[in-house]
């Protein structure tokens, strides 16, 4: 066997490796059904990056995101899962009924609202809803796409819901001015996978970087 026939064939024997290590890694294994999972000790890793103003192809690494599902809190006499950030504060407090998934301390709000809808895995694309969630405020929710295909650092999500979130503030009573709308995307058995929060509330979107579900390492 020659030297040139020889580096041809380590060659392709190492693209053959990649491509393997590609696909094993960057399919997304399905079967949990649930599209925000809350089993205690759930953890989240999301990168988070700022978007430029007016130009969102610029952007700058800003932090990294941890959560991870702690236990129990009670509210009003409902059961919520306490999802508390790396610094040990809670971050969101979030509860399920079947295909339903509610919130209180959650996207904007720094504080607790009154109980809300974020998600409803079985209502169609196209469908909608609000909540007058505090004084002063109203939020829309619609599903703008479900079944979606998204690749998030690296991995496939082959079971997504798109939801829109629109936000609006109150200019006189019953008469509510629109303010701007975020992006959140939901995969089936990892939660949710992306966010986007557009400039002037914040400018920054964050990628599902990892997650870890309870018993794994």
């Amino acid at each position: 066997m020659n030297l040139t026939h020889f580096i041809r064939k380590i060659i392709f024997a190492v693209i053959t490796v990649i491509v393997l290590w590609s696909c094993e890694e960057t399919t997304f294994p399905q079967g949990q059904s649930d599209y925000f999972p809350l089993e205690t000790n759930r953890a989240w890793t999301y990168q988070r990056w700022l978007v430029s103003t007016g130009d969102e192809q610029t952007t700058w690494v800003l932090d990294t995101l941890r959560f991870r599902v702690t236990g129990d809190t009670l509210i009003q006499g409902h059961v919520y899962k306490k999802i508390l950030n790396h610094a040990g504060y809670v971050e969101k407090v979030v509860r399920s009924e079947g295909s339903r998934y509610y919130g209180r301390r959650h996207e904007l709000y720094t504080g607790f609202s009154d109980e809300y809808v974020f998600l409803d895995a079985d209502k169609p694309a196209g469908s909608a809803w609000e909540y007058f969630k505090s004084e002063g405020t109203k939020t829309e929710y619609v599903i703008k796409t479900k079944n979606a295909h998204h690749t998030i650092s690296g991995k496939v999500y082959e079971d997504v819901i798109e939801v829109e979130v629109n936000y609006y503030f109150q200019e006189q009573p019953g008469v509510y001015r629109y303010w701007l709308t975020s992006l959140h995307y939901y995969a089936k058995g990892a939660g949710e996978i992306y966010n986007h929060y557009p400039y002037p509330v914040s400018g920054y979107y964050a990628n599902l970087e990892s997650f870890l579900a309870p018993g794994n390492k």
